[in-house]
């Protein structure tokens, strides 16, 4: 698997993807969560069909949990030097809703790229680790 299909694959994951790489093709497939409850499996249904036939030949990337989601975050508010924005993270981010708090805060804020950034990073990470998971 290359760098670049990491990166694919992150990016999927990101979006709320789950993915499939397909070893024998090196090719990349992906459809959104089935248990999601706003999930409608009419358009994806060939993608879903593709990958059950030929189950052996490809290895699935699951998207992050909200635990894991929310680690991120916190990550990245412990990565920043400002202590003062970094404390307004950590407040938003142990109060009721705290990823609708976070993003209200990033997106209004210098350090919104920075955040696009480090996540970015942390879905390479995260799908690498699921890689050293299959081998």
């Amino acid at each position: 698997m290359t760098d670049k299909d990491i990166k694919e694959i992150a990016e999927w994951l990101d979006s709320g993807m789950i993915c499939y790489y397909h070893r024998p093709t090196k090719t990349i497939e992906y459809h959104p969560d089935p248990d999601d409850p706003y999930f409608e499996p009419d358009p994806w249904q060939e993608t879903i069909d593709k990958v059950e036939e030929d189950w052996d030949n490809y290895d699935q990337f699951e998207k992050m949990t909200s635990n894991q989601g929310f680690e991120v975050m916190k990550d990245f508010a412990d990565s920043l030097k400002d202590s003062e924005f970094q404390e307004k993270i950590y407040n938003r981010l142990y109060r009721p809703r705290p990823f609708q708090n976070f993003k209200n805060l990033i997106d209004n804020s210098d350090y919104r790229q920075n955040w696009f950034d480090f996540k970015a990073k942390a879905y390479i990470d995260f799908t690498k680790r699921q890689i050293g998971l299959k081998k």
